[in-house]
């Protein structure tokens, strides 16, 4: 990933319904289990029928495509990230039980939390009883917006509690001052999982609308709301939103730095929307005294003054209840009938799933969001040891190597360029495995008999740990993600990698493999990573993190055509029947495939110099074994309704472009394979950004 979006942390409780659910497979459904160390690849799973050289991920990936059945409680099965996440969560679970149990690791500062939460989330029938009844003491508090001043408030106390009604509010390094944290305000406030859903006109998306209304007509009967006025808030809260969608960037949009850096002091909020009771949204948000607010979009908080205006308060309320009561139903801190209704909405229109995760499988999701430095420090020290962070930190420096070379050829960037390039290279920060310091829970109470409550003080906890940042310089030993996270991002802000210790396992990577497939696997990722520092996005952030240009223009200009190649190749693709990849919404991840592959390779041949040929696998050459490990780790089955929502959402392309776009424009590709000019594989003319 390129960045770490800015999402609410109470998005974290919504895994069993949220358009990509918790990446694990029913208990009854086919495992397929990494393939042996020794070995790194899985020769078995290729398809000897298919041509390298035609479709390189149906050669890789045929033979698993073939024999593998995406569970029942997933939208898309991913070879590599679900099989991991589903064995890392099998070993939480096991930490979970024994700590619930009573067996909490004394050196865990806060394992009896953890214990506690984990044992809470478990407690169906508690949540089955009181679930409810909690429902309607906050539904109670909402009664109070009477006015403007009454909404700000009441909207202001809800976020601070880690909910997003109208937008979501956090804190960020100021893109154009990296050395001080300000406040966000990013544009959210919507149920469905896009804009375009409530403004398209065709009929899929009027479908989706049309099911959303009587989904939220269903939710709220369920939740005792008679059924005349249920009928009639659900149209109200649908309409709502409809107009708020008008006011945000689409995706694509949203991707321009420039565009969504817009700071505001609290003069200026008010200017944008003299409606909207500000001073009291920040008192009931506990920032009274912050005045720097990074805005995403400020037509968004212009309409929200119009929409303060013209919306009555009765309506307001509605719209403020629903956003409690799915919140929540998503968290599954609700009496069952309500989630089930919650999970079977976005089953029929986003992930195609069919069977809700367990019980269990949720609740390591909620206590790794929750309170995920605590779980990860027993995860570490029980599943992460040896060497495997040295070996780790090793090939992400050879990795860096490669493009410290690559940025010496690149015959159209001038001098100064290169050597800015250069500088925001050699300080790129690498975070392996785990924090060095570890998080404090100590604020967060948590009760074994209240799941409820327990949850709702980790939200809070962290919302309150973000507002503490503003004002103050960026911590930088922070970590975006748990150590158990099968995952990796780059920060542009920070210019900083990070590697959690989740994705440092097989088949991603296997101790005592060649060097090639972890090069391939691995390696991959950390160039990927490594080249989102260079896309279209991280490329206007210098080496200290500001967001600036310090591109000599005709070079500027040279990065654009040559990023334009990708536009219009991957628009080129199908994502799914009668639906195109979205090249412009996809550009940054396509650039950082292309440039990570290139890099990883280089990296690989860098480190086999002086040494003997590695051992051929399954008849596969070494370098064979580096583009099979490559996309092998991206061997995908995914549901259509996931597939359609992707396209319109995902700035990930799917997995069988991820493999054959990027290979296309390979040269180095080819030669292992043999490929000739004419052939699918060999695009002509070749994209090259980096």
């Amino acid at each position: 990933m390129r960045r770490l979006d800015p999402l609410p942390l109470i998005a974290a409780l919504a895994c069993a319904t949220a358009t990509q659910p918790p990446p694990a497979p029913a208990a009854e459904a086919p495992r397929f289990a990494p393939p042996p160390a020794a070995e790194g690849i899985d020769p078995a799973i290729v398809d000897r029928a298919a041509r390298p050289c035609d479709d390189f991920y149906q050669f890789a990936c045929g033979g698993w495509i073939a024999r593998t059945e995406i569970p029942d409680d997933q939208s898309r099965w991913v070879r590599s990230f679900n099989v991991m996440r589903e064995e890392n969560k099998a070993r939480l679970r096991g930490l979970l039980d024994e700590a619930a149990a009573g067996k909490v690791d004394p050196r865990d500062r806060d394992g009896q939390k953890v214990a506690d939460l984990y044992a809470a989330c478990m407690d169906d029938a508690a949540i089955e009883k009181v679930g409810l009844e909690r429902l309607q003491e906050e539904w109670k508090k909402l009664d109070a917006v009477v006015d403007r001043a009454t909404l700000a408030a009441a909207v202001g106390r809800l976020q601070a509690e880690g909910l997003t009604p109208l937008f979501y509010v956090g804190s960020e390094q100021d893109a154009k001052d990296s050395t001080q944290v300000v406040g966000l305000l990013w544009q959210g406030g919507l149920t469905l999982p896009d804009r375009d859903l409530y403004l398209a006109t065709d009929p899929r998306s009027e479908q989706v609308r049309n099911d959303l209304a009587a989904h939220v007509e269903k939710m709220l009967g369920l939740a005792g709301v008679p059924g005349v006025r249920a009928a009639q808030e659900a149209r109200e809260i649908v309409a709502l939103e409809a107009r708020m969608a008008e006011s945000h960037w689409t995706r694509v949009e949203a991707r321009d730095s420039e565009r969504v850096y817009n700071r505001l002091d609290l003069a200026g909020l008010e200017k944008t929307a003299p409606r909207f009771a500000w001073k009291d949204w920040l008192a009931a948000l506990g920032a009274p005294g912050v005045t720097a607010w990074n805005v995403s979009t400020p037509k968004a908080i212009s309409r929200l003054d119009l929409l303060a205006q013209e919306v009555t308060p009765a309506t307001w309320r509605a719209y403020l209840r629903w956003h409690v009561l799915r919140d929540a139903a998503a968290a599954r801190a609700l009496p069952r009938a309500l989630s089930d209704e919650a999970f079977w909405f976005q089953a029929r229109n986003f992930t195609g799933a069919k069977a809700m995760p367990e019980r269990w499988k949720h609740c390591v999701d909620v206590t790794d969001a929750l309170l995920g430095e605590a779980l990860g420090q027993a995860f570490v020290r029980r599943y992460f040891g040896g060497d495997a962070k040295e070996q780790a930190r090793e090939l992400v420096v050879g990795v860096q190597a490669a493009m410290g070379r690559n940025l010496g050829t690149l015959p159209w960037m001038d001098e100064p360029t290169r050597a800015k390039a250069r500088e925001k290279l050699g300080t790129v920060v690498n975070k392996i495995a785990y924090p060095d310091r570890w998080r404090d829970y100590g604020a967060v109470e948590i009760r074994r008999d209240d799941f409820w409550g327990s949850a709702a003080s980790a939200s809070a906890f962290e919302v309150r740990r973000q507002l503490d940042k503003i004002g103050k310089p960026p911590d930088r030993t922070e970590w975006g993600m748990t150590p158990p996270t099968v995952n990796a991002y780059y920060n542009a802000s920070m210019n900083e990698m990070v590697f959690p210790a989740g994705i440092l396992q097989p088949p991603f990577y296997v101790q005592g493999a060649n060097d090639a497939v972890n090069h391939g696997a691995i390696g991959f990722v950390v160039g990927h990573e490594l080249t989102h520092g260079f896309d279209d996005e991280g490329r206007k952030y210098d080496a200290r993190g500001n967001l600036t240009d310090w591109w000599s223009p005709a070079v500027g200009e040279e990065f654009e055509r040559r990023a334009r190649c990708l536009v219009d190749q991957y628009g080129g693709f199908e994502a799914v029947e009668g639906v195109q990849v979205n090249g412009e919404l996809t550009l940054g991840e396509n650039i950082a495939d292309l440039g990570g592959l290139k890099l990883a390779f280089s990296a690989y041949r860098a480190s086999r110099e002086g040494k003997p040929p590695e051992a051929p696998v399954g008849g596969f050459s070494a370098d064979q074994q580096f583009f099979l490990a490559a996309a092998q780790a991206w061997c995908s089955k995914i549901r259509p309704e996931n597939a359609r929502l992707r396209a319109l959402t995902d700035p990930h392309s799917p997995a069988r472009w991820r493999v054959n776009g990027p290979l296309a424009s390979l040269p180095e590709f080819a030669r292992t394979f043999s490929c000739k000019a004419g052939d699918p594989m060999v695009k002509a003319p070749r994209c090259e950004v980096w």
